[in-house]
Order: structure tokens, then sequence, then C-alpha cells
């Protein structure tokens, strides 16, 4: 898509222009251009807003008044929402378009009464959860449910404001939106950074630490905090405590300001937790070298939905995976609907894809090759049948392929290379001073372009010179993801630094020997050979 002007911003808004589409999200993460324009355009609506809708009510204001404008706002408003709830997700979508249309048309209601009063400005909606694109699919349901606390924080020191007028938890997270604002009186979106002297952290009903907030980022609007559980929460409160001691940013052009912002407040989950269940799941699966999956349970949150399932390796597979090795694992599988359409899908090398894991974990069992896993997503269909499909998996193995290179001729004669699937092509080996390496010390460096089929993060490489001395490579570089099937992707190796390809970093060998050996120890298998599609339905009571 081609790139937007300020005025582009704001029709494309007053036309229902949803920000948080695939395109549009791909295009602001990868122009930055773009992302500035966007961030200027709404700094400039709030900017606009605040000088329209002061604080602070003026002396003169009456109850009358403000029942008159209040009473003509919310029949605008309910009009407008009566027409727009035949459907769900037209009442969503209508939802993003009314915050900032709406405050358009309630303006001219408080014009033709000649009287300001304190309402939600344009900048307090933009700071909300439930303005523009911020709130996703489990916000949305906790706003629907209810569910949406208030605490009214406000905390003063040194001439700054910090305010929380929002939190949504469950057994799944603790979303709250955090604002700053300045003795200007102007929101500040860059002067926290949470660290040993900044953090928040969340405390279930005995004092105990369960999460630590971090800031998600993804707005400009508010600090976007949020806390993770690795597994549903149970309590039926949670206390969440701040302690804020510095502003700014050390090191910049950010000054720091020492103060105390600290605050502290309580959630209740017990409407939460009343919501929260458990569906027992049948499925299992071997595939044909030897990872069995067996599908255990499904535990729908308000704000997300929890899947649980075991893997077991075969006594074969055992042995290609040895001792720790057999932890090293990971899975990819999608959810389509009965139409085929991608709900959304875990570790794919697909592009473009779906993906709205909140967390995962995998836990070794009491036996070889046993393990317990879990995925957190943002949602999964509750009225519809949709299916489970397996893509694949990969496993460290032992593996010792290896070959032997003249290092002082890669440069004139690369050679190319095909280990398993990947290909690879060793281009020059260097050796690099500081400070262009990971510490102090000269290192070597062996540079490498390619396409990796098997899982590079599970692979162990080393250097082996003549007198068989090794050295452990230290990688460099990045990966991109190529590929249009659930299957068929490889990762493509992608430079680092000064524009050098994709590189294998070792302690400096100096004079550079004439002979070395590359030696894969430890390959990340992938098996894409599997084939298991599962039919999932939540049955309602009665059915």
């Amino acid at each position: 898509m081609k790139c937007w002007k300020p005025e582009d911003f704001e029709q494309k808004s007053l036309n229902g222009t949803d920000f948080s589409s695939t395109e549009m999200k791909h295009h602001l993460a990868g122009c930055e251009f773009c992302r500035n324009t966007y961030a200027e355009w709404m700094e400039e609506q709030e900017s606009l807003m605040q000088l329209l809708y002061p604080d602070v009510l003026p002396a003169s204001f009456t109850e009358g008044v403000m029942q008159s404008i209040s009473s003509e706002a919310e029949i605008f408003k309910d009009s407008i929402l009566t027409a727009n709830e035949t459907k769900l997700h037209q009442a969503r979508r209508f939802q993003k378009r009314w915050k900032l249309a709406a405050v358009v048309a309630v303006l001219i209601v408080f014009i033709s009464t000649a009287t300001f009063f304190s309402v939600p400005t344009l900048a307090d909606m933009v700071r909300s959860f439930f303005a523009g694109n911020n709130a996703d699919i489990g916000l949305l349901k906790a706003q629907e449910l209810g569910l949406v606390q208030h605490p009214n924080i406000k905390v003063t020191d040194k001439g700054y404001l910090l305010k929380i007028d929002e939190a949504v938890a469950d057994s799944t997270r603790v979303v709250v939106a955090l604002q700053l604002f300045g003795p200007d009186g102007k929101h500040d979106r860059n002067n926290i950074t949470f660290d040993d002297k900044n953090y928040i952290f969340i405390k279930d009903e005995k004092g105990n630490k369960v999460g630590e907030m971090y800031d998600y980022g993804s707005t400009v609007d508010f600090y976007y905090m949020i806390a993770f559980f690795p597994e549903p929460i149970k309590t039926d409160r949670l206390t969440i405590e701040g302690k804020i001691q510095e502003l700014g940013k050390p090191g910049t052009h950010i000054p720091t300001v020492p103060g105390n912002w600290d605050f502290k407040f309580d959630v209740d989950l017990k409407e939460a937790n009343k919501l929260t269940h458990v569906i027992p799941l049948q499925g299992e699966y071997t595939s044909p070298d030897g990872l069995s999956v067996n599908l255990k349970s499904l535990t729908r949150m308000v704000q997300g939905v929890r899947l649980e399932f075991d893997t077991q390796l075969s006594e074969e597979a055992l042995k290609r995976s040895p001792e720790e090795l057999r932890k090293e694992q990971k899975l990819a599988f999608h959810f389509e609907d009965l139409e085929g359409n991608e709900i959304h899908s875990v570790n794919s090398r697909k592009m473009p894809r779906t993906d709205s894991v909140m967390t995962s974990s995998k836990i070794a069992g009491n036996k070889p090759g046993l393990m317990h896993w879990s995925y957190t997503f943002k949602y999964l269909p509750t009225d519809s049948p949709y299916m489970f499909i397996l893509d694949g998996y990969s496993i460290a193995e032992i593996d010792g392929t290896s070959v032997e290179f003249n290092p002082l001729k890669l440069k004139e004669k690369p050679i190319k290379l095909e280990w398993q699937k990947d290909q690879l092509e060793l281009k020059d080996f260097t050796v690099e001073n500081p400070p262009d390496t990971n510490g102090d010390a000269p290192e070597s460096s062996l540079q490498i372009t390619g396409e990796l089929w098997n899982e590079f993060g599970f692979d162990k490489w080393a250097l082996k010179t003549l007198d068989n001395i090794e050295f452990i490579s230290q990688p460099r570089g990045g990966m991109s993801i190529g590929g249009n099937t659930w299957k068929d992707g490889k990762m493509v190796m992608e430079g680092g630094v000064q524009t050098k390809p994709f590189e294998f970093r070792f302690p400096a060998l100096n004079p550079i020997p004439d002979k070395l050996t590359l030696v894969r120890t430890v390959i990340g298998k992938r098996y894409t050979n599997t084939d298991w599609r599962l039919e999932l339905f939540e049955k309602k009571n009665g059915q």
C-alpha cells in the first residue's frame, strides 16, 4: 500500500478505516514515515481537543446545563447504537468509528448550548483501551461483560500526574492503561522507563508475587501495561502495586526527575472466575518418526483460551535425541474454520499469517520424552466447529555432518553445501577487531548465506583445527521467513552489521590456517510428514 499524509489519516478515520487491519499493521511495521505521520496526527487531534475541552469545570457550571446536555448526548449516542445492534461484529466496528465521529457531533450539541463542561476529551478517548485499534478481542469481551474496572488512581509529584482509569483482569492476564501528564498538562508517553526503580508487581490474596507488568507498547496514547499468567491464576482478588521513583531516561536528552508516584489498588476476579470453564478434549496422533500428541483440555477464560496437550517420543526417537536434547522441541500447528480460512497459527513459516498466542510453556514430564504443553490464545470460536491441524515439529538431534575447507580461499571459491535440506554457502573467512566484536578481543568470522529448512535455534556448530582444537560458534545476524504454505517454509539467513552476510563468530585464529573443519554437532531436525486434522466443537449445555 502507498504511504499516507496527515490529511489522509484524518479522512480515513472519518470514513471508518480500521487501522488494525493486517495490511495496515504490516505497512506501519515496515514504514517509519507512516508511523511517524500517524503519531503526529494523533498528537494533533489530542492537542486540538485539549484546547476545546478544559479539564477544570468553569465556575458558572450548573447542574441543569449538565443534565440538559448529557441528555442530548445520550439521545444521540443511543440512537446510533440502537441502529447498529443487529450484529456483534458490526457493533464493534461501529464503536471504533463513533469514538472519533461522535466527538464532532457532541461538540455541535455543546456549542449550541454555549456552555463547555467536563466530558471525556478526544485525548481521553484515545487513551482508552476501547478507542482506535487499541482493544483486542479479549478486552472487547471484558467490556461487553462489564468487567472493566476503574481504579481512579491519581498521583501527583514534582508537577507530574500519573493516572490509571482502566484495568482489566482475569485468570489469563492483567492489562492496565497508565497515563502520565507533565507540568504543562500534556500527555507524556516517553518519560517512564520500567527497571529496578520503576516497576509494577501483581500479588495474589496471600501477598505472593504472581507477575510483573511490562510496557506492551503498540500505542503512543498511554502506557499499555500488561502481564500474562503462564497458568490460570486461582484467586478472587489481585493487588496491583506500582513503584515509580524516577522519570526521564538516563543518558538521553530527557532529564531524570526523582519523585514518588507509587500506587496500589485491588482488582476483583470473582465475576471473571465464574466465566472460566474447562472443556475436556479427546484426540491422539502418532507421527511416522515417533512423536505422539495427546490433546487434553481447553480452558476458556474471559480474555483468552488455554489449550493443553502432551507429547511423547518413541524409543527410536529418544535414541536420536539423548539426554537434554529431547527437551528441545518446537511444534507447528494452526486452526482453520470448516471453509479452510485461517483462524491463527503457531510457529508457522507461512507468510502472511495470523498469530494470537499470548503465552506458551513446555515442561518436561516424569518420564523420558514426555512433555506437557500449553498455549493461551486471544480467542477460539465458541459457536461453530473448527479444525486443529498439526503442521509439523522440530527436535534437537545428534548430527555430526562436517565439511573441510581452506579459509584463505573462500572468498575466491565459495563452498556450496546441502545438508539435510539446508542450503548453505560459505562465503569468506576474516578476522574482525573491536568494536565490531562481541567483546574486547579480535574474533574470526565465517560468513555464510543460505536457506535453512531445519530449526536453526536448536543447532550447535563448531570449528575444528588440524590439531583437533574445537571452537563453539556464536551466530551473528538475522533470519527471515520464506514460505507461502503451512509446510514448505524456510528461514533465510540475513546479514548483521556493516552489510556482512550472516556470520559464525569464533575466537580469533591468527594466523589463519589453511585447513579448518566446520561441524554441525546438533541439528534442530524439522519434520513435516505429519497428517492430522481434528475437528473441535465446544458443545453447549443440553446439546
